[in-house]
């Protein structure tokens, strides 16, 4: 079993976008399981410092709730607060800031959760963009199998390697996508021995086709709301 030092070395290809590396990869007789374990322990440690600079955020935030409070009781003194009262005593702020106190605790748990999904969220990407470049790849021509593809594409996880900064409050990070589509790139390309611009569509075809998916999913959810509110009426 290969150390963690081995895993480490190996999860930085796709974020210095080693060409030897995914050669290397394509080659392993154990690129399927070392892949996942990549992608496996990137999503983790981006996991971990997400938890903790989310947890640095909270601290570091005034606390909400007395923020809401503040702001109900001005509104509670002002003139028009107190006209509507005047005309229908049973007006009340309250119901809205109700609502509003949990929507913010919603808000201040729902990075904690995405943070602790991190993981299992890198890995069906990871599998769901691997199957559909891989059946790309072999249509344009390409000879490496599937296995070869995941275990390729998974050091291109390696770009994830910047959302370690998301570890500083407040922090964020740009440019992931592009060195991670750079990376799959390298990766089919090395694991097909696809020609340049065949490995370039063999990249994007994966994007554009799950895009497309999400808005005929996005207007077929929309054209279902509408039926189930028309037959409403």
């Amino acid at each position: 079993m290969e150390s963690l030092n081995y895993f480490l070395r190996l999860s930085t290809a796709g974020l210095l976008l080693d060409v030897e590396s995914f050669r290397m990869q394509r080659d392993n007789p154990s690129t399927l399981r070392d892949g996942f374990v990549v992608v496996l322990l990137i999503g983790v440690l981006v996991g971990v410092a997400s938890i903790i600079g989310n947890l640095l955020s909270m601290l570091a935030m005034p606390d909400p709730q007395a923020f809401l409070d503040v702001i109900k009781s001005h509104l509670e003194r002002a003139a028009f607060v107190t006209e509507l009262q005047r005309g229908n005593p049973g007006f009340s702020l309250d119901p809205v800031f109700d609502q509003l106190t949990s929507l913010v605790d919603i808000l201040r748990w729902s990075g904690l959760i995405g943070a602790v999904m991190t993981p299992v969220v890198y890995l069906i990407s990871w599998l769901v963009y691997g199957a559909v470049a891989h059946v790309a790849a072999r249509m344009l021509g390409g000879e490496g199998s599937f296995a070869q593809t995941l275990g390729c594409t998974a050091l291109a996880s390696g770009a994830n390697w910047l959302a370690v900064v998301q570890i500083v409050p407040f922090a964020q990070v740009a440019g992931t996508t592009l060195l991670g589509l750079i990376g799959c790139y390298l990766g089919l390309r090395a694991a097909h021995h696809l020609p340049a611009w065949r490995a370039f569509w063999a990249t994007l075809i994966g994007p554009i086709f799950l895009g497309l998916l999400l808005i005929v999913l996005g207007c077929a959810a929309l054209a279902v709301l509408i039926a189930v509110g028309q037959g409403g009426r």
